[in-house]
Order: C-alpha cells, then structure tokens, then sequence
C-alpha cells in the first residue's frame, strides 16, 4: 500500500497543519488523532499512563502531550519545548491524515465516535469556553445549531468549524490505512462498553509492556468519574482560563445522549444526510463502532 500523503494544508481559527514543519519525529512517537469531541483527552489519558507506567503520574495532560497544529503558542517556541520533553511523546492533533506526517516507525491511534454524540458534546464544549468569539466560531449556535453543522460544508481553508463533513472527510483519511501495522482505529462507544479491553489493546499497539494489577489500575484512573474529578489534572490547557469550569469540561461521556438530545425529525434529517456520505459497513463503523 502507498504511504500516506502529506499534501493538505489545515487552516482555521485554531489549526493551521503548516506548524508540523520543523518538527522532529522520534521512532516511539504516539500520534493521538481524533476529530473534537471523540475521545481525544481520554486516549492522552491513557496513553500518559502507559508512559508513565503508572496511573497517578501527577503529571497535567497539556503540559505533556503537546498539540502540534493549534496555533495557541508560536511554533518556534513550542518546537523546543517539544524537542526536549524527556519521555515518550504522545501527540494530539485534530487534523485529518493528509495534513500531518507519517512515519512508518511511529504509532498511529485513531478514535471515532457517533458524530451525533460528537455534535451533543461539542454545544457544552462551546458554552463552556471563556472565548465566546472563538466558540462561536468552531461550534454551530442558535436556533438552527443542528442544521447548520448537518449542512455546512467542509472547507480545508476554514477547517475548526464543525460540521457532519468535517467529521467524514477526517474519517475518510484515516479508514483506507486502517490495515497499516501502525494504524489503529477505536471507537468511543467500544471504550465505553469495554475500558479495559481498549487500554490494553493501545498498550500492544504502542509496544508497551502492561501487567494486569497495572491494567485494573489504569481502567479505574481511566473512568469518565475519575478524570472529572480530577479535571484540573486532565482537561486540556487546565489553568489558562480557556474554561469556565474545568471540571465542566467532561459533561457526560456517554454513548447515544443525542437520542434524548435530537427531535425525532432532526435525526431523520441526519440518517438522509450521512447516508450520502457514507455507506454499508464503513457507515456502520463510524456510527457504531465493532459493537455494532
């Protein structure tokens, strides 16, 4: 199979994919790839604990997991910081395959979730942010939130604004590789329903040796309970005002709230659309997961 490309630039109001230039890769580096809102705090939280290799590690998840593309800080001073971070780097990005290196050598984990979960989430996201402007600007509000992100059309030029295309044009740079050794796909809804299962398959694709008393530790630290109550330690950029509440951050968690969330024609109007989007097993995946 080709090797993924790396021939797309990602511009936004928070991600611009031409910071990655200058960057250094190590061979263990662990690439944490999800669209917002799909489990993106929960999978640094694992992987800092098989880094680490314990589960209270005291460590704050943005000091040590460093978010390449997002223009929060200017790229050459975060290259160093990055440079000379003395443990295994896990990395975050938002950004869709095609937008970021590949290396053959590095790991790759990738999670999905049921974008109407995603799009549930992302309105406490967006009412949590100190920044109105800038939540105004990524998320969809109003009266017509709903069909604006069901309706509103990817663009790489404008890529932080969330919409059903942005989430199936990043999952489509992803699915193709998904049989590649360093690729890896989860979904949320399988974390859910099997935590344990799911941290010790991210610590065989990362090459990281787990005992089991480590493995029941890491599911206990891992819960949706734990991490919110310790979500200074675990909400991304804890302390820099971002939020209104840290711990507010992790609003539910869970799978399928968009049933109680959505009107019964607001998820008609969503099977319309995704159905033109995506189809057969590929659709049921990024809905549904293994589970389904």
């Amino acid at each position: 199979m080709q090797l993924p490309p790396q021939n797309t630039r990602y511009l936004g109001p928070i991600t611009d994919t031409d910071r990655w230039t200058g960057f250094q890769h190590r061979p263990d580096d662990i690439f944490i790839c999800t669209p917002p809102k799909c489990g993106t705090t929960w999978t640094q939280a694992i992987c800092s604990m098989l880094v680490f290799g314990k589960a209270d590690h005291g460590q704050q998840t943005s000091d040590i997991s460093p978010w390449i593309d997002a223009a929060f800080m200017p790229i050459d001073e975060l290259l160093p910081q990055i440079h000379d971070l003395p443990h295994r780097r896990f990395i975050k990005t938002h950004s869709p395959l095609d937008g970021i290196p590949y290396y053959p050598e590095c790991t790759y984990l990738v999670v999905m979730r049921d974008p109407r979960d995603a799009y549930c989430s992302g309105l406490n996201h967006r009412d949590n942010m100190n920044d109105k402007d800038l939540a105004h600007a990524v998320f969809p509000s109003g009266d017509n939130a709903f069909d604006t992100w069901l309706n509103r059309d990817c663009q790489h030029h404008n890529w932080d604004v969330q919409s059903i295309s942005t989430f199936v044009h990043f999952f489509n740079s992803y699915w193709p590789y998904r049989n590649m050794e360093n690729v890896h796909l989860y979904h949320y809804s399988d974390m859910k329903r099997d935590l344990r299962g799911a941290i010790k398959s991210m610590a065989a694709a990362t090459g990281t040796a787990v005992t089991d008393s480590q493995l029941d530790a890491f599911t206990e630290a891992a819960t949706f309970g734990n991490m919110k109550r310790k979500s200074e330690q675990f909400a991304p950029e804890s302390g820099s005002g971002m939020w209104k509440s840290e711990s507010s951050f992790f609003s539910k968690g869970s799978s399928q709230q968009w049933k109680t969330l959505l009107s019964e024609d607001q998820i008609k109007a969503f099977d319309t659309k995704f159905a033109t989007l995506l189809q057969g097993a590929e659709a049921d995946w990024a809905l549904n997961g293994d589970a389904g």
